[in-house]
């Protein structure tokens, strides 16, 4: 267990997923370093699905590439349930930063969306966008999961809000095959950057 150098974790409860244990170490350091006492961990999406219908924890974190379930299959199995489990918040850190897979996780309700390699500050960052700054749950047509549309309360010097009718900025052309940096993610998953405090 790594010694905690903080408390703010203290009340919320995790569930971490992925299929190797040396992650799942990894995150549990991070997590309990910033005090968290609840983290319980399944080897796949269908493992945690399980453990989230008898005990629902606070946050998942989840891997996106395993089997027999993937993290994707648990994601939009969770949106898909009835009742306050569908409302959990899903970080899934994944090796998989191509511009259609970060859309598709996005269109099946993904929270936050964390790039491998990561560091802690870079968990840290999405896990305190979702606590602190959380976003509404909309349902529109097929699609039911966090607004992608985060408002940013405080905004960076020289920044301008766009009123009602401005155009919008141009879209970064990118190489569709090409994996994105952890900027362009957030950009893609909740239409803006995740700011540092």
């Amino acid at each position: 267990m790594a010694s905690a150098t903080s408390d703010y974790l203290k009340p919320i409860s995790f569930l971490v997923a992925d299929d190797r244990a040396y992650m799942r170490r990894v995150i549990k350091n991070i997590l309990e370093t910033l005090g968290c006492k609840r983290i319980d961990a399944a080897h796949h999406g269908g493992e945690a699905l399980s453990i989230m219908r008898s005990w629902a924890p606070d946050i998942v974190i989840t891997e996106w590439l395993f089997q027999p379930m993937s993290g994707l299959e648990l994601l939009k199995a969770v949106r898909a349930e009835k009742g306050n489990l569908r409302f959990t918040p899903i970080i899934m850190i994944t090796s998989e930063t191509r511009r259609e897979k970060v859309i598709l996780a996005r269109n099946s309700g993904v929270t936050e969306y964390v790039a491998k390699p990561f560091n802690a500050k870079s968990l840290i960052l999405r896990i305190k966008e979702v606590i602190e700054r959380p976003r509404p749950f909309v349902e529109v047509g097929g699609y039911f999961g966090p607004d992608r549309r985060r408002r940013t309360e405080v905004m960076s010097e020289g920044e301008e809000r766009r009123g009602k009718g401005s155009p919008r900025p141009p879209a970064e052309k990118t190489d569709p095959r090409a994996s994105l940096t952890q900027d362009q993610i957030d950009r893609i998953v909740a239409g803006d950057s995740i700011r540092e405090s």
